[in-house]
């Protein structure tokens, strides 16, 4: 049986942070668009995307919606 792929410490797969925030990878994907989430290569797999653990952690944390009362 072939070793599954550990991402290097302190990254996440793309499928790890879906499992991690509860979402799917179409939602992730959205997340990391429009919150501007970079995404890293491990050169020993070209296909992984990566994320960082703690931008991962950052979607987890509510964004503030409309604007704040004076």
């Amino acid at each position: 049986m072939a070793d599954t792929y550990k991402p290097p410490q302190g990254y996440l797969t793309m499928a790890g942070s879906t499992e991690c925030l509860g979402v799917s990878i179409v939602t992730l994907r959205k997340l990391v668009r429009e919150r501007g989430i970079q995404t890293f290569r491990d050169p020993r797999s070209g296909r992984v995307r990566l994320l960082r653990v703690e931008d991962v952690e950052r979607l987890m944390q509510p964004e503030p919606e409309g604007k704040a009362a004076a």
